[in-house]
């Protein structure tokens, strides 16, 4: 009786332990089907956290990039209003000057200032004609008087870019009939002869220039026979600046480039750059070149020779065809001795560079610093000390005209 009841209890005990065993396995599959699950979680998330820190960074830079391009824009900003101001003291100094000079110079009016310029830029313009008889010249200045006549007669000034030329007599040049378009600032503005938005200078109530056929630009479409496409100036502008934006003055923007060809987008034969005094006024640095061509990109420049180079690339680029010419800058703003801006440089240092980097890109460069209009002869070829006056206008326009007659 006993027996039985012992055998009885291992039998229920071993098949306890039986359960026991089998239901084991079970439990410690469950466990072991839920550990990847849990690392597939864990996993997600850490890339999300490493995700959302790269983004965290990236944002970062941005915006500590930002805050660098706001300050350097700042600086410029401020340094270009230091010019102004420097500008202003020396404006009313050299105005002073002036009022002084002509007043020693009483026996000397201003009609007889300008029969002698004009008989100045005859003389040059006459050499210009070197070979031909004396008549021939004469009757060449004649006939830019003439066409110049039929312009004002025919064609009213057009506040849109691509104005068309006047048809007239002209002088019969290797030029005659090009058409040529000018990239330039205040000193190659007038109005009604600019792209519609653009700032403009002439006619200027101080300056003597009143009439579009007084500018030097005017003068040498006379003197060429060549008709202007576009004349892009735009006043107080530069260089380098923003060099994407489609409201952008910049020299280097693409809008300006873009400017050049006009509403009919005809590709001038001819295209002048003069450009880079404002850059000097504003204490743009100029930056450093290796004497060779290099590819630069569209951003925010305030690096001259990296715009310049900027502008020349883009000008080659949208019009392969095209001869472009670069000019050297007159001196500036002073009225004895050279100015030097904020940096140090001068306006030679500026034009130096311009040299280095339109011969690394081949092309010509038409020396307007040396037309003789020097630190010493701003007072009698400028009416600020920055803007050509009538003589001043005839002594560029008869430089160019001889440079641009001699290239072919």
């Amino acid at each position: 009786m006993n027996h039985k009841r012992s055998f009885g209890r291992k039998r229920w005990f071993l098949l306890l332990l039986a359960a026991v065993l089998l239901l084991q396995p079970a439990g410690g599959r469950t466990v072991r089907a839920q550990e990847p699950q849990n690392t597939a979680g864990a996993q997600i998330r850490t890339e999300a956290q490493l995700q959302e820190g790269e983004q965290t960074k990236t944002t970062g830079q941005a915006e500590a990039l930002q805050e660098q391009a706001d300050a350097l824009t700042a600086a410029h900003l401020a340094a270009w209003e230091q010019a102004k101001q420097e500008y202003a003291a020396q404006l009313a100094a050299y105005q002073q000057a002036l009022e002084a000079r002509q007043a020693e110079e009483g026996s000397q009016t201003a009609d007889g200032q300008e029969q002698m310029a004009q008989a100045a830029w005859l003389t040059e313009y006459q050499q210009v004609l070197a070979g031909q008889p004396a008549e021939s010249a004469a009757q060449a200045a004649a006939q830019q008087q003439a066409a110049l006549a039929a312009q004002e007669a025919v064609q009213a000034p057009q506040a849109a870019a691509g104005a068309p030329a006047v048809e007239g007599a002209v002088p019969f040049t290797p030029l005659a009939g090009k058409t040529v378009s000018i990239l330039g600032d205040s000193i190659s503005t007038y109005q009604g002869w600019i792209p519609a938005g653009y700032a403009c200078f002439y006619p200027d109530a101080g300056n003597n220039v009143q009439d579009v056929g007084q500018t030097w630009w005017m003068q040498v479409i006379q003197n060429t026979g060549m008709r202007l496409l576009v004349n892009g100036s735009y006043s107080a502008s530069t260089v380098c600046g923003d060099s994407r934006a489609e409201d952008s003055s910049a020299g280097c923007s693409s809008r300006r480039i873009v400017d050049l060809m006009g509403n009919t987008g005809t590709v001038p034969d001819v295209i002048l750059v003069f450009l880079g005094v404002n850059d000097f006024f504003r204490s743009i640095g100029l930056g450093s070149f290796s004497g060779t061509a290099t590819y630069r990109n569209d951003h925010y420049i305030w690096d001259f020779t990296e715009g310049y180079e900027l502008m020349l690339q883009k000008l080659q680029a949208v019009y392969p065809t095209s001869r472009i010419y670069c000019m050297t800058l007159i001196e500036a703003n002073s009225w004895e001795g050279t100015r030097v801006n904020a940096n140090g440089n001068t306006v030679e240092d500026y034009n130096s560079r311009i040299r280095q980097v339109a011969a690394a890109h081949g092309i010509p460069v038409i020396d307007v610093h040396a037309c003789g209009i020097g630190s010493n002869e701003l007072g009698r070829y400028t009416s600020d000390g920055v803007h050509p006056n009538r003589e001043g206008a005839a002594r560029i326009a008869a430089y160019v005209t001889n440079a641009l007659l001699m290239a072919g």
